[in-house]
């Protein structure tokens, strides 16, 4: 049955235990889902338009062309839209200090001051004395937070102006409030995959332990439905071997036999009393994993193993003393490894160059193997078919021996290992009453003769090349894959050394690969744009208002380093110095300085001096338009004191040369060629940082919760993968050999059911006469073999969905439903039906089915 609903041997049921990480996992993939769908719907939120419009409104007399209408124009093409009421109002006036310090002003308004410069002035009575902006006190969550705010759109609005803007001054400083002052919850993908990360990564760190235990109590669970199968089989065995000892005459016994018999009844008893205590620890949750329930667990599974050798061993050599029919089969098994050793010794020297050994020596050996293989025979009329088994073997290991003298004699170089014999085959000849194999038994002659032969002769049979270890021709990083690759030896639900060392080796790659990853990322969500400086001018498009023609627009060319991403026109105004800026000499220096105020009115005197190139209404240059002012002075320097650009100046973009505009700083340059060249590439990389707002979260808490989001998201797919392949009756239920198998199941289901008839029937038809007491002896028979296949049943319900993918389950699944179809008979001979049963049961659990002989049958 399926391990949820089995019972022990007192009825009670017996439920798989849980560990606690699980229900944690469970509810954490729960929270995750539900995350991942607030996310999907805040990320949705972000194509819906937010709320609120912001408010504009222009007080007193501007500068720059700013009216109420130009900008009411701009909002109506470019809408600001916001989470929350913002009142944005442009002064002519300076800010008091409790305006722009403390943010004393009406709830939601920013107020920006269109002086550029505070007021200087000792007169402490003047209260209006900052420029800059003005924040509400409740659009800030604190001082240092209502500071950085009100920079933000106070650059803004400044650097649009150091361009030539007017109207899109205020418009962009209006667009900088709304997204800096943002209240509405975040709809940042990138906030919001790193959040379910986050919940994934808890969900994985519970799982981990969870299927790890799941899988471990599932490898012990498996190995004691096993174990349970062969003490089911060996229980049923009990049996017939019971009728073939009591046939067998007690003179005719080994003192093996007996011995063997014995131990099997004393092992049998104590793996029947230790199973209760085992299935009831291995469905503990608090044993069921303890280092006491596995060494019980291998004990147990060790034990049953003992039992089923022991079993075979005393069924084949009971038949043997008991004189019984199939008495060659036991034999058979004595005698197959040592005709495969004799015969391949015959192929060598009959093809050996020469006469190595002698032709009678040959001729010997093979007339010895034949009367080995006809005492194989069982001859049911022989009385001694042991003493003469054993005769003709001492005689093979005398020959074989004299052959192994006569090949020493040549030069030979390292003898390949002699095979192992198996516990099994030493037990067989135990029972029989024949000593162990030693070094003078006719199977251990054989491997040497063979072995010195091979030493002499090399690889003759193609048997040899196969046994050639192909991980000698194999690469070492082959090898060490291949020994990785090893399945974890039998009867261990943990990994070894290898397994642990694969393990650590498959999550280090993993993890190496998450950090990668997470980097690329990051670095692509984060990266502020830059110059390039590979460029060559590519999208630029020069105009030059140049009377005197001293600008070469091949000399800009030359020194341009940066490309236009956009098709953008540049327009050099070429004017003289002295007539535009008011310029003096610096105290003590050669180079002169000019005023900010005298900065900004050259360039807007230039600006105004392209009206045709403006719109009529807003005074606007084009978008694709940007006017280069470069004054040239009498010594023939060039000065470059800003950029008038039809481009609004966005997010943290910036042009770089802005220290005339505020300062009234410029440069006397000799080469005004490479300063337009300059201008124009600082220009280019303004333009492609335009709208580049720097994350408003720690990139480098984004990317440890990357890589370990990668890193669990990877293990957890494996893990799914190990769940359906490894655990559950409901995916399982669809492979291969299932349906015969649920058919099985339902077909032993109502034979459990019917049992108590079956017995009730059995004792009303036999009575207590003698004759029925082998008909008794038949139904407990019956009742075994149920028992067996209930074993057998449970056994292939726990199997994994990767281990029904191999041949061997099918098989073992048709096994079934044959033994089950034979359990339903309703024969009349309930022995003969025994008798059946116990034949049919010797292919369980993908063992070869053995040949059996029970009393009575011919």
């Amino acid at each position: 049955m399926a391990a949820r609903l089995m019972h022990d041997s007192m009825g009670r049921r017996l439920r798989r235990p849980y560990h606690w990480t699980a229900f944690a996992a469970i509810f954490l993939a729960l929270v995750t889902t539900l995350l991942g769908v607030r996310a999907g719907f805040a990320v949705h939120a972000a194509s819906v338009p937010l709320p609120y419009e912001v408010t504009v409104q222009i007080k007193g007399k501007q500068d720059f062309n700013i009216t109420q209408e130009h900008v009411d124009a701009e909002l109506a093409a470019h809408p600001v839209r916001s989470s929350q009421p913002l009142t944005l109002i442009l002064v002519d006036r300076w800010l008091t200090g409790d305006e722009k310090l403390r943010g004393e002003i009406p709830d939601n308004q920013i107020i920006i001051s269109s002086k550029l410069d505070n007021l200087e002035t000792k007169d402490t009575d003047v209260e209006e004395r900052f420029s800059g902006v003005a924040l509400a006190r409740n659009l800030a969550g604190s001082d240092d937070a209502h500071t950085d705010l009100s920079y933000d759109i106070e650059k803004a609005f400044t650097k649009n102006v150091s361009v030539g803007h007017g109207s899109k001054a205020v418009v962009a400083a209006a667009h900088t409030a709304s997204v800096v002052l943002d209240r509405s919850a975040t709809s940042s993908v990138i906030f919001w995959f790193s959040v379910v990360g986050l919940s994934a990564m808890l969900t994985a760190a519970f799982l981990v332990p969870a299927l790890r235990f799941r899988s471990r109590w599932e490898s012990r669970h498996r190995r004691l439905a096993v174990a349970q199968r062969k003490l089911a089989r060996v229980v049923l065995d009990l049996e017939a071997l019971e009728a073939t000892y009591a046939a067998t005459e007690a003179s005719r016994r080994p003192e093996g036999f007996t011995s063997a018999w014995m131990q099997l009844q004393k092992l049998s008893l104590n793996a029947a009393r230790n199973e209760d205590p085992l299935v009831g620890a291995l469905f503990d949750r608090e044993q069921c994993l303890g280092k006491e329930t596995g060494e019980k667990l291998a004990a147990f599974e060790a034990t049953t193993r003992k039992l089923t050798g022991l079993a075979d061993s005393l069924m084949g050599a009971g038949s043997v003393h008991a004189r019984l029919a199939g008495t060659g089969s036991t034999f058979d098994k004595l005698s197959s490894p040592i005709n495969d050793a004799a015969t391949a010794l015959l192929i060598r020297l009959e093809g050996a160059p020469g006469k190595m050994v002698a032709g009678a020596d040959l001729a010997a050996l093979r007339e010895a193997l034949g009367t080995l293989l006809d005492a194989a025979q069982g001859d049911i009329e022989q009385l001694d078919a042991v003493q003469a088994w054993s005769a003709a073997e001492e005689q093979l290991s005398r020959i074989a021996h004299r052959l192994i003298r006569q090949l020493r004699r040549y030069p030979h170089g390292k003898r390949p290992p002699i095979p192992e014999v198996g516990a099994e085959h030493n037990q067989l000849r135990s029972t029989l009453g024949l000593a162990p194999v030693s070094q003078h038994g006719a199977l251990h002659q054989l491997h040497v003769a063979n072995s010195v032969a091979r030493s002499i002769l090399g690889d003759t049979l193609s048997a040899d090349q196969k046994q050639k270890p192909n991980a000698q021709q194999a690469s070492l990083p082959a090898r060490l894959l291949a020994k990785l690759a090893q399945a974890r030896p039998h009867g261990k639900d943990e990994p070894g050394k290898l397994g642990r060392a694969k393990i650590i080796g498959l999550l280090a790659v993993l993890l190496c690969a998450s950090l990668i990853a997470a980097g690329s990322i990051v670095y692509s969500v984060t990266k502020k744009p830059q110059a390039t400086y590979d460029g060559s001018g590519q999208g630029m498009f020069l105009e030059f208002d140049d009377k005197a023609g001293l600008i070469d627009e091949a000399e800009i060319r030359r020194y341009m380093e940066e490309d236009f991403e956009v098709e953008q026109h540049l327009l050099v105004a070429v004017r003289d110095a002295e007539s535009y800026l008011e310029l003096h000499n610096r105290d003590g220096s050669e180079y002169r300085e000019s005023t900010p105020q005298s900065v900004r009115q050259a360039i807007w005197r230039i600006k105004n001096e392209y009206k045709d190139r403006m719109d009529p209404v807003s005074q606007e240059l084009p978008e694709n338009l940007t006017i280069i002012p470069l004054l040239i002075t009498d010594e023939g320097k060039g000065i470059m004191p800003g950029l008038i650009s039809g481009a609004v100046i966005s997010g943290t973009a910036s042009w770089g040369s802005t220290s005339g505009w505020e300062y009234g700083s410029i440069y006397e340059s000799r080469y005004p060629s490479m300063e337009v060249a300059h201008a124009a590439e600082d220009f280019a990389t303004v333009l492609k940082r335009a709208g580049y707002e720097e994350p408003d979260y720690n990139a480098t808490l984004l990317f440890w919760i990357l890589t370990f989001m990668f890193f669990f998201t990877v293990l957890n797919l494996i893990q799914l993968v190990q769940y359906l392949l490894g655990a559950t009756s409901r995916f399982n239920r669809f492979s291969r050999g299932s349906r015969s198998l649920q058919q099985a199941r339902r077909r032993l289901e109502r034979l459990a059911l019917g049992l108590d008839d079956s017995q009730i029937n059995a004792v009303a038809v036999l009575g207590a006469s003698e004759s029925g007491h082998a008909d008794e002896a038949g139904q407990r028979l019956f009742e075994r073999a149920l028992m067996m296949a209930w074993r057998e049943a449970e056994e292939l319900s726990t199997m994994s969905l990767s281990e029904r993918l191999g041949s061997g389950y099918a098989a073992r699944a048709d096994h079934l439903q044959r033994l089950v179809a034979l359990l339903d008979e309703r024969d009349a001979d309930v022995a003969k039906r025994a008798r059946d049963l116990v034949l049919a049961s010797r292919g369980a659990g993908g063992d070869a089915p053995q040949p059996v002989v029970l009393p009575g049958q011919q």
